[in-house]
């Protein structure tokens, strides 16, 4: 058989099952959570527009996280299929063997990891905004949030200090009633001042009238009062303040770069920041993964029927989303590594998928 024509055919096949499955959970998704939050929908009454808008926002976060499940799925179903209807086995009689017949499975999941990793860095996060806009101003009625005005917040800033801002005026660079405080290891208060006022100017913030308390080792407090105290180890500009604050989540690869960065320059520690930007960076790939332990699973018994393919891929599942949030959470924790911990989940997948590969090729 000619290998362009087997490869389009068996990448046409996939494809096509792959779309489907990511349509499918999507609806199953959405009428999921619609009917979780219909008292919400009936007591609001926003309109078929706000409601469409909403899950219309929504979607891009959906098909990044139904995507690996569906991948999965959908390997395990080509190859049962093509084993149940004697193609596998044609294939091989013609010398073809079953590797090679993964091969197109393999490249069709590598583009589509790329794909994932371009909508996840670049469109998850913004649709994740304007879906919580959508709900905050359509649905709950509620004003927009005017962040260059704002009052009785907390900030943490780049160095790591806690900051509790009574009023911010982003128009006029200052704040009214702070608290700054800053932590040892041990989550002790090692610093704290209280301040009246704190005004930005010439890139450098300054307290006025203000208390200064540092505590020891021991419990021993020193106390003194300041009429003005610079206070340079608070690095974050009124913009930074002023601005809609993402979390690590929220960020794409570029802004995690750059928050990363600056948290270094502050002084702080960006550990959970470099978590989340190796976490980006690997889980798109996590759909490659899927079809490199899926395929060769399939060989192992091909006359199972549907519901054993389905079995396996959510216990997979199941198992891979489990270890990327332990990694996750031991890299926050300072256990492993940042980049150790984000690819915790991939590495063992891919030990998995290269050890039933090499068993498929000697069968």
């Amino acid at each position: 058989m000619n290998a362009g024509i087997l490869d389009r055919y068996i990448a046409g096949r996939f494809l096509r099952m792959i779309l489907m499955a990511v349509a499918a959970f999507t609806v199953l998704f959405v009428v999921v959570d619609a009917f979780d939050n219909i008292n919400r929908w009936m007591e609001k009454s926003p309109g078929w527009e706000a409601f469409l808008r909403y899950y219309l926002y929504g979607l891009p976060y959906i098909i990044v996280l139904v995507m690996p499940v569906a991948v999965l799925l959908c390997s395990l179903f080509l190859v049962t299929s093509l084993a149940r209807n004697n193609e596998l086995t044609a294939l091989r009689a013609s010398g073809v063997s079953v590797p090679r017949v993964f091969a197109p499975l393999l490249a069709v999941g590598f583009i589509i990891s790329v794909f994932v990793l371009v909508v996840g860095d670049f469109v998850v996060a913004e649709a994740n905004y304007r879906q919580t806009l959508v709900k905050r101003v359509e649905i709950d009625r509620k004003d927009p949030i005017d962040y260059g005005m704002r009052h009785s917040f907390a900030h943490r800033s780049l160095s790591g200090a806690i900051m509790e801002i009574g009023f911010f005026d982003g128009r006029q660079e200052t704040i009214t009633g702070i608290v700054l405080e800053w932590f040892d290891g041990q989550s002790r208060v090692v610093r704290r001042i209280d301040a009246a006022r704190m005004v930005w100017a010439d890139s450098l913030w300054t307290a006025q009238e203000a208390g200064e308390r540092v505590f020891g080792p021991d419990g021993e407090m020193g106390y003194t009062f300041h009429d003005t105290l610079a206070v340079p180890e608070i690095t974050d500009t009124p913009e930074d303040l002023g601005s809609r604050a993402k979390t690590p989540e929220e960020m794409n690869l570029f802004e995690l770069n750059r928050q990363i960065e600056r948290i270094r320059i502050a002084g702080g520690n960006p550990r959970e920041s470099l978590v989340e930007f190796y976490m980006t960076l690997f889980f798109p790939f996590s759909s490659l993964i899927m079809v490199l332990v899926g395929a060769p699973l399939a060989t192992r018994n091909p006359r199972s029927g549907r519901s054993t393919s389905v079995a396996a891929a959510i216990l997979l599942a199941f198992i891979f989303f489990s270890l990327t949030r332990f990694g996750q959470t031991l890299g926050n924790k300072g256990a492993l590594e940042p980049v150790v911990s984000a690819g915790l989940s991939n590495t063992i997948f891919v030990l998995l998928g290269i050890v039933m590969f090499s068993r498929t090729m000697k069968s």
